[in-house]
């Protein structure tokens, strides 16, 4: 009876040890433990677009106060008004007086912009009608691409974020400021050379012969973007 128990604990054993060994083998086959994914590292703020001046005016560099940028006109751009003001969401940019669709870009001296990762803009707007804010970027070798992420209310102020690595891009036209061509796969998002936002209906306000724009009355309802501050945040890459 001794002897079988003990032959039966032997028979365990060696059964035990045998799927140790077999576990251990499987386990070196597979090879070692994935290193963990290292996450993006937080985007870093590149520029926050200010303005300053006395009177109501169109947008020009003269009256953009960011340091060691210069400003690029796109679609009826030159139709940008900057309004001033004491108010909370004042100076502000309006562009309920472009005759046709209208947006700007920034541009840093020095640095191209790196926006992949977890690189955005923030903005905060108001809008009326079906009119939205949208990014507007122009890649290194010259492409010009507007984005799918359309922000904006018509009830109040609010501020938004758009992620660059959720948008999906089309190419623009420059001076008519419409799409062409279909989405723009994986555009080279390394080295951007300029950042801006641009709305692609046309405002709702009415020019008059003889009347500069800058003093032209605001539009009705229905057909402008206002925008009291923007941001972009992503890397810095030397030009």
């Amino acid at each position: 009876m001794t002897k079988s128990m003990g032959i039966a604990a032997i028979a365990v054993l060696l059964s035990s040890l045998g799927a140790s060994w077999t576990h251990a083998q499987q386990a070196g086959a597979a090879g070692p433990a994935p290193a963990a994914i290292k996450p993006p590292p937080p985007p870093e703020l590149l520029f926050r677009m200010t303005t300053q001046n006395d009177t109501r005016k169109l947008l020009a560099i003269d009256s953009i106060t960011t340091p060691n940028v210069d400003l690029q006109l796109y679609g009826d751009g030159k139709n940008i008004v900057v309004a001033v003001g004491k108010g909370d969401y004042l100076p502000r940019l309006f562009f309920g007086l472009c005759d046709r669709p209208c947006g700007f870009t920034l541009r840093d001296k020095n640095n191209f912009f790196d926006l992949r990762g977890k690189a955005n803009i923030k903005f905060t707007t108001i809008v009326s009608g079906f009119h939205r804010v949208r990014p507007l970027i122009k890649l290194a070798d010259g492409t010009l691409l507007i984005g799918d992420q359309a922000e904006g209310s018509v009830a109040d102020w609010h501020p938004y974020e758009v992620s660059m690595s959720e948008v999906r891009w089309l190419h623009l036209d420059p001076a008519r400021g419409v799409t062409l061509g279909q989405w723009v796969e994986n555009p080279d998002l390394s080295k951007v050379d300029e950042v801006g936002y641009f709305d692609v209906i046309p405002g709702s306000g009415v020019h008059v012969d003889g009347v500069p724009v800058e003093k032209l009355p605001a539009p009705p309802v229905g057909g402008w973007i206002a925008v009291s501050s923007f941001e972009l945040w992503g890397k810095a890459v030397s030009r």
